[in-house]
């Protein structure tokens, strides 16, 4: 995404990490939450709790795009809430931080997450300071993992597939779109640009 899409950065796996364009060409700058002198023993560690985890439910199944996440674990969620609800609390047992988003089950080590990360790129990279200026930002987002930038930003929009989630965002978003997805995302983009147009 970093790479091909026409955005200025990247962050990824609840703040875990934030890509960017380098200036010239397609290389990519890294910036990871945690100090090069830690990323090794926090890799090492979720893999000890994804075996934890793997071990005591027969059932967890990682993401088929695990071998490329570089700072978190995913697992694909049960088809009972029972089950969901296990494997988060085995998570929490090691020490994780968990959170749940459409597709999957979602642990991290370290004190970031989206909005804590984000505090960070934007100060330094963007010079915003979003505990003054807040207001320069709209957020979208879908899930429970979202919810830091739910609570944090006015500006903040959940596409439709957010309601299933209302009951365990602690502020839903200030606006709900009628589309899910790449949908909502649209009626956000063409809100903004009309807004901007005085249309």
């Amino acid at each position: 995404m970093a790479r091909m899409w026409p955005v200025d950065g990247v962050i990824g796996e609840n703040g875990g990490f934030f890509f960017r364009r380098q200036p010239q060409g397609h290389g990519l700058e890294r910036h990871f939450w945690h100090s090069l002198a830690d990323q090794e023993s926090t890799r090492d560690r979720l893999k000890e709790i994804a075996d934890i985890v793997r071990t005591k439910f027969g059932t967890a199944r990682l993401a088929e795009d695990q071998p490329f996440r570089l700072t978190s674990l995913a697992f694909a969620q049960p088809d009972t809430p029972t089950d969901v609800a296990a494997i988060v609390a085995a998570l929490r047992e090691a020490e994780a931080n968990v959170t749940v988003n459409n597709l999957w089950i979602l642990a991290w080590l370290g004190n970031h997450d989206k909005l804590a990360m984000s505090r960070r790129i934007l100060s330094a990279h963007y010079n915003l300071d979003i505990d003054r200026d807040p207001q320069q930002v709209l957020y979208a987002g879908d899930s429970t993992n979202d919810a830091p930038m739910f609570v944090f930003f006015r500006h903040s929009v959940g596409v439709s597939t957010v309601v299933r989630y209302l009951a365990e965002i602690p502020k839903p978003p200030n606006w709900i779109t009628e589309g899910p997805g790449g949908a909502g995302f649209v009626e956000i983009a063409d809100a903004v640009i009309a807004a901007r147009s005085g249309s």
